[in-house]
């Protein structure tokens, strides 16, 4: 493992996308997501995703930010049309004009259509419940990888939903979950030779397989059987109906990178303070904390965490130790930089490389 700082990993991948002429300001924020990812411990959804957003771009299958427009709504509501624009910058144009929303209005809701892949969700309910103090749900659908209960062909995506609620001195809770596994994770089983582990996924026979190569050919199953299914299958009708976006069967793939995406998004961002006093309010969730924290543990355990602790204590140790890249990762940097004409990218993963030994 590289050991790399967040501040030149995100100038590097900020680079990347300058370089195919994405404005300063949109790639500095879609690096700000994808090494936000890298820094909690989410490094499937972080600058390994790097390569095919570059691809998507040099391709003319993403853009930046500037043809993002309202479509439609009022009051608390509002759709989004984003262009064909990076799903990072769609994303968090969604989530601050919920925020804006939530402030005016008590709560805001804001759905995307023809948008790309978001990264990891939890970035933009952090963003709203650690940056504003406000409690977010932020969803989003994706191509088709997995079987819906009781089905042996892809039909559903590995939708992501994420929560965050404001926690006062406990910092922020962050529930971020796909509804099927991480396909990235798979592809990084498979490259590895790692085995699934059983439950995961079917080959394309529609047997169960825990051979990663094998469930790639195949499909994923979802997370916790009839659940995930239920929540995956929610996630793309509400996208869908709200945001008039693609059903996650109608989405092209994101690999290889071939046609245009119809992604959706809905944020929606609740001010809870319009309901109770803020300082009251947040002395009962840091209460309840206390009491959580205060559980008996199994063995093995040391402590019960709400989810986001975890995240954030590993954002804090990468953040002053560094972001662990393995060198294989650095070498697909390196040849998607130079496949694309980015050669002081390139030369800089070399470096990288060279100054790790």
């Amino acid at each position: 493992m590289i050991l790399l700082g967040a501040g030149e990993l995100s100038r590097f991948a900020a680079a990347c996308f300058t370089g195919l002429g994405i404005p300063d300001a949109d790639a500095a924020l879609v690096a700000e997501v994808l090494v936000h990812a890298d820094l909690r411990g989410l490094d499937s959804h972080g600058t390994h995703r790097l390569p095919a957003y570059l691809e998507r771009v040099a391709k003319g299958l993403a853009r930046d930010g500037s043809a993002i427009t309202v479509a439609a709504g009022s009051g608390a509501v509002r759709r989004l049309d984003a262009g064909g624009a990076l799903g990072p910058l769609a994303a968090v144009r969604a989530t601050d004009l919920a925020v804006a929303l939530a402030r005016e209005h008590g709560l805001g809701l804001v759905a995307v259509r023809r948008s790309t892949h978001l990264g990891a969700a939890g970035f933009y309910a952090h963003r709203a419940a650690a940056g504003h103090e406000l409690v977010a749900i932020v969803s989003s659908t994706a191509p088709a990888s997995v079987a819906p209960v009781g089905a042996a062909t892809p039909f559903l995506g590995t939708d992501p939903l994420a929560i965050g609620i404001p926690l006062g001195r406990h910092g922020t809770f962050v529930h971020d979950m796909g509804t099927g596994p991480s396909r990235a994770r798979v592809r990084r089983a498979a490259q590895e030779g790692r085995a699934l582990a059983p439950g995961t996924a079917l080959d394309a026979s529609g047997r169960p397989t825990d051979d990663a190569a094998e469930a790639l050919l195949g499909t994923l199953l979802p997370v916790a059987g009839a659940k995930g299914s239920g929540l995956g299958t929610a996630i793309t009708l509400l996208a869908g109906l709200l945001g008039g976006a693609a059903f996650d069967d109608e989405i092209a793939p994101t690999y290889p990178a071939e046609a245009p995406q119809d992604i959706g998004h809905v944020v929606v961002v609740v001010d809870p303070w319009r309901l109770q006093d803020r300082a009251s309010g947040l002395g009962r969730l840091e209460a309840v904390v206390d009491r959580l924290h205060a559980l008996p543990t199994v063995d093995g355990v040391e402590r019960v965490r709400f989810p986001g602790e975890r995240a954030a204590a590993t954002a804090a140790h990468r953040s002053a130790e560094g972001i662990p890249v393995p060198a294989a990762e650095l070498r697909r940097w390196a040849a998607a930089a130079e496949a694309h004409g980015l050669h002081d990218a390139a030369r800089w993963v070399s470096r990288a490389l060279r100054r790790a030994g």
